[in-house]
Formats: C-alpha cells, structure tokens, sequence
C-alpha cells in the first residue's frame, strides 16, 4: 500500500504539473494567435483602404467612402473594425451582433482616448461589457495626412469556451488517470512483491529441524531472484554448519564415551574389592592416567577448534626459523619413532626465516608427524623435506606407509575422521581424528596450504606450503 501511495502520489504530481503546463500553454497560444490574427485584420484593413481610395477619381470625398467600402468588403467572422476620426467619433463599425453592439459607445471612446493620448502606433486591450471580454487591437490610420483609428475586436467567448471545455476534460481525465494507474500500480506492487511474500513465508518457517528447504525462485536474473540465490546459499552454508555442528557433537561424545566409561570401569573395579594390593591399584591408577591424558588431548583439540570456528585465537606472530622449529620436532617425536623402530630423518640445509606463530606451527608438524609415525609400520621411515620455491617454503612430510584409499582421500581433513581400513593402527595410540583438522586451520590461518600430495602402497606424502615472510 505505501509503494501504491508512493506510486499515486508521484503520479498525480507529474499528471498536474504536466496538465497545469498544457492549459496554460494553450491558454498562451490562443491569446498569441488571437492578437496574430486582430495585427493580421488590422493591416488586411489599412491595405484594404488604401486599395480602394486609389480606385476612387474624387480625391476630397474618397476617404470616408474607401473607409465604408473596405469595412463593407471585409466581414469576418467573430471579428468587428471599427474607424473613429481624429475627434474619437465612429466613423465606420461593421455589423455588430447583440453583445458587441456597447463597443460602439463609452468604452471604445475611451480606449481610443487612452490611444491617443499615449501616443503609441498600435495597443492592445481587453474590454468587458455585460459580463463579456474582447480582446481588442488599436492601431492608426493615415489617409491623405488625415488620421483615424482602426479597432479591431474579437469575442473572447469562444476562447474562454475552448479553456473551460478543456478545463473540464482535465479535471475529469486526470483523476481518472490516476485512480486507474493507482489500481493498476497496486496490482503490480503486488505481483511484484508476492516473491517477497512467498520468500517470506517459507523464511519463517524454516527452522533447525528443515534447514535443507529453500526459497522459491521465480525469475533467477532479476534483483529478487539474485535475493533469493543469496538466501539460500546462506540456508546452505547455515545447514552444513548446523550438520557439522551435530556431528561434531556426537564424534565428540562418542570418542569422551570411551575413555570415560573406561575410566568408570577402573575406579568401580578397584573400589569393589577391600583388600587390594599395591600392584593392582598402580595397574588400575595407569590405565586411568592414560585414559585421562587421552581425555585431555581431545579436550584440548576440542577446545582449540571451538575457539578456531568462533574466531577467539589470537595468533602471537614472532620472528623464528622454521628449519629450527622443524629440528625441534624431530628431536620431540624421536623417542616415539625408535619405540615404533622407525628411522626418522631431516633435509633442511638452509635457513629459512620466517614470521608466524612459533606455537600453532610446531603443533602443525608435530601432528603430522606424529601421524606419520604411527601409520608407519616397523623398518619404515618418515623423512621431512623443507626447500625453498618460488617464494614459498615447501615442506613435505613422507611415510612409508600402506598409503590412503582413494574413498578416504576426500574425507582425511574432515574432524574425528579415521581411515581406520586404509592403515593398520594400534587401539590404545588412537587418536580423535582431529590432527588433521587442527593442522589444515593453522595452515589457513597463516596464509599457506596443507594437502595430500601423494598416497599409493608406497606410503603417503602431506605438503605444507607457507608464503615467506
């Protein structure tokens, strides 16, 4: 309704200020061509009597009667001469109907006084007499040095009849034009927002539990169906955040259900018994403190990937060197990799700084390798690689490995995925499915990329691209 009023409104402005324009336009243009035509009359007349005083053979007496001929001769319609000597007498009037018959009397008398007196060669003047207006035009004469004054009028009746009659159609045409273009902008304004409608009411009723429905989409090129594509690319990213959210919440509950219900076991077991000995609770209190330390790792993951999705981690970006870092972690993991009689190695022979934070970096590679070790089987080798290229630090880290099938491939960045059929691993060592998760972030976050380069029976290789800083 308000895009309806709005509408009418602009509307009913330009409608009247457009008919206001053309009335007065029109109103101009017959009042311009009603003077043309009495300037026009006039000089027919003054031509008129000189032609007719030239016919004439008595010089004396020729005036008055080549005045009266060419008055008799021109007889137009709705158009009176009148002739008044130099003493303001009427001379010589044409046929005058009932309305114009008091133009012979005090008023011409006076405006052709008014003529006189101003001096002037020609005027114009509007005279009302009974309630009717002529246009009249007064112009002078000169027959034989003698001077006379030629009037002629026009009835502005038929003028004022043409304005009212036009008035009329425009006080009837123009709020019928807008009572018309007000139905049909309010038919459509609707039509045109009932998009806005349909969108709204499924909008409204899009929820948590149906977030996989869409908007309706009528006309995907216009503004609305642009709207529309937007929406719903928002319901879809708001679906897969929510589907993620779900399971990340069940994977969760899922991987703290064990340690828990492990944890429980334990202490129940212990505490069911009175008399225990020392070696029972100490075999009791270790598989709870590996159990809790498991806890703990996935807590932590989970936390750091809370506040990672909430964007609450505030990177503490120092100057440090990354072939340093990566000798850091070789030396950390070391004692894991002679426990699993896996050779460890480093290729980094030249200095590579680097800007980031030392932190979220180290734990970067230390879950990679940490992966790598583990899914690497006795006599194997794990071997990081760091070089520059192309003004990027590249390091890759190699597993000999069974490698990665091709269905896992898609999902090992994915969080609390295990390609537990693709790599033969050891329960109590498992792990969330969250190393991968968390390492891909910290990649992101600083700029650089984390993928899967190479995985095949041969083992598997992850490449870690940093832009050097």
């Amino acid at each position: 309704m308000r895009l309806t009023w709005w509408y009418a409104g602009v509307l009913a402005l330009v409608l009247i200020s457009f008919a206001v324009s053309t009335y007065l336009f029109l109103s101009y243009t017959i009042n311009r061509q009603t003077n043309e035509t009495l300037r026009e009359i006039s000089r027919t007349f003054a031509d008129v009597v000189k032609r007719e005083q030239a016919d004439e053979d008595e010089k004396t007496a020729d005036d008055f009667d080549a005045i009266n001929e060419a008055v008799d001769d021109l007889n137009f319609r709705n158009y009176r001469i009148f002739v008044f000597d130099r003493r303001q007498k009427l001379i010589a009037p044409t046929n005058l109907t009932p309305n114009e018959a008091n133009l012979s009397g005090e008023s011409l008398a006076r405006l052709q006084n008014d003529f006189s007196d101003e001096l002037q060669d020609s005027a114009f003047s509007i005279i009302e007499e009974n309630g009717v207006g002529f246009r009249v035009f007064a112009d002078k004469l000169i027959l034989d040095q003698e001077n006379f004054s030629v009037s002629v009028s026009h009835s502005l009746n038929e003028n004022e009849k043409l304005l009212a009659r036009f008035r009329n159609v425009l006080f009837v045409s123009v709020p019928l034009a807008i009572l018309l273009a007000s139905f049909g902008g309010y038919f459509l304004a609707r039509k045109s927002l009932s998009p806005v409608v349909a969108m709204s009411e499924t909008a409204s009723n899009i929820g948590a539990k149906n977030l996989h429905e869409r908007l309706p989409i009528e006309n995907e090129r216009d503004e609305l169906g642009k709207l529309a594509q937007v929406f719903n690319r928002l319901l879809k990213r708001l679906d897969e955040s929510f589907s993620q959210q779900k399971r990340f919440m069940a994977d969760a509950s899922h991987e703290l259900r064990t340690p828990i219900a492990i944890v429980r076991g334990e202490t129940e077991v212990a505490l069911s018994k009175n008399e225990r000995t020392a070696t029972d609770y100490r075999e009791s209190l270790s598989i709870v403190q590996a159990e809790s330390k498991r806890m703990s790792r996935l807590v932590e993951d989970l936390f750091t990937l809370a506040r990672a999705d909430a964007g609450q981690i505030l990177l503490v970006k120092t100057q440090f060197y990354l072939d340093e870092l990566l000798q850091d972690c070789v030396r950390a993991v070391k004692s894991l990799a002679e426990k699993r009689d896996v050779r460890l190695a480093l290729e980094a022979e030249m200095e590579m700084p680097f800007h980031a934070d030392e932190e979220f970096v180290r734990r970067l590679f230390l879950n990679l390798l940490d992966n790598a070790i583990k899914f690497t089987p006795p006599k194997g080798s794990v071997i990081i690689r760091a070089e520059i290229s192309d003004n990027s630090y590249l390091i890759t880290v190699s597993d000999t490995g069974k490698g990665i099938s091709t269905e896992d491939k898609a999902h090992i960045f994915e969080r609390f995925y295990r390609a537990d059929k693709a790599r033969s691993r050891d329960e109590n060592e498992s792990g969330a499915g969250l190393g991968l998760s968390i390492a891909l972030w910290i990649s992101e976050v600083h700029d650089g990329t984390l993928r899967l380069q190479n995985s095949d029976a041969d083992g598997s290789t992850f490449l870690v691209k940093f832009p050097v800083k």
